[in-house]
């Protein structure tokens, strides 16, 4: 029997009644998602729609009426991509088609002055289809679709990225700010 998005959220749940700390979660959240990144039936043509202005598509396939969780897919374009950012909540990715580069940053100021953070890129990590990667809350990392496709992904996090509070960074300017809030789309 296929693995979809309904028993994914199910599980979800079940693991977030458990109240486990983000690190021991994103280990069995994880796998769950390479899971459902096996049977892709669930995969709609719409989910590969990008929102011209952003340069990527979001689609909601779930969340909790607290914005507890959320799941929804990424689309991103040839080519886009977006800024060093945090999420304030811990974060799952896997792939579901084509590739896309995610950097990791390491903040190296010490945080105290408003509206100013130095960060310097420590490693990077391609997600191709089925491979996952995790955030803890204060990570920070960029994303960036480097191929001549559209690169499609599943995000699963603790908490819609709306409700957080969480950063977008500058790396030019050794600034930052609160992160943009992307538009977004219901599943049909």
């Amino acid at each position: 029997m296929a693995y979809g998005i309904e028993a994914l959220v199910e599980d979800l749940k079940r693991l977030d009644a458990a109240n486990a700390a983000p690190k021991d979660l994103l280990n069995q959240i994880a796998p769950l998602a390479e899971r459902v990144a096996q049977d892709q039936s669930w995969v709609q043509p719409s989910f590969y729609e990008v929102d011209e202005t952003q340069g990527i598509g979001i689609t909601v396939l779930h969340e909790e009426p607290d914005h507890s969780l959320l799941v929804e897919v990424i689309v991103w374009a040839p080519g886009k991509g977006v800024s060093p950012h945090d999420h304030q909540t811990w974060g799952v990715v896997v792939g579901l088609d084509g590739t896309e580069r995610n950097t990791f940053w390491q903040r190296k100021d010490d945080g105290l002055r408003k509206g100013h953070a130095i960060l310097k890129a420590h490693h990077e990590a391609d997600v191709g289809k089925g491979q996952t990667i995790v955030f803890m809350p204060d990570d920070i990392h960029s994303v960036q679709n480097l191929t001549e496709r559209p690169s499609l992904s599943l995000h699963i996090y603790g908490k819609n990225l709306a409700f957080t509070g969480r950063s977008e960074f500058d790396t030019e300017s050794n600034t930052m700010r609160p992160c943009p809030v992307r538009a977004k789309r219901p599943a049909l």
